[in-house]
């Protein structure tokens, strides 16, 4: 039942994809990547974020009118989310079961 809640707001999430990104690009550019990610997406069994991260990428990548402080916070984020990965997997004692949130 969640996956069909959250249809208005990936809905949402698509159209202020469209409005920010489709002001410097065509149509075509605009669509050509969500085409080609949904058919690779839906038919997964099991979903991680990991399997996003290049779409994102190259979705991040389309916006170019970003000022300098949203870059540098946004790439605080990143890092402080890499270093928590890196520190839960390197210092942490290992058990039989280790798995990436």
């Amino acid at each position: 039942m969640v996956p069909y809640v959250l249809i208005p707001v990936y809905i949402a999430c698509a159209w202020a994809w469209f409005l920010r990104v489709g002001r410097e690009q065509t149509l075509l550019q605009t669509l050509i990547l969500p085409v080609f990610v949904l058919p690779t997406l839906l038919p997964t069994p099991l979903l991680e974020p990991r399997y996003f991260l290049i779409p994102y990428i190259l979705l991040r990548s389309q916006v170019s009118d970003m000022p300098g402080w949203a870059l540098g916070l946004e790439g605080a984020w990143y890092g402080a989310i890499n270093a928590a990965t890196m520190g839960v997997f390197l210092y942490l004692p290992r058990g039989e079961i280790r798995f990436m949130w």
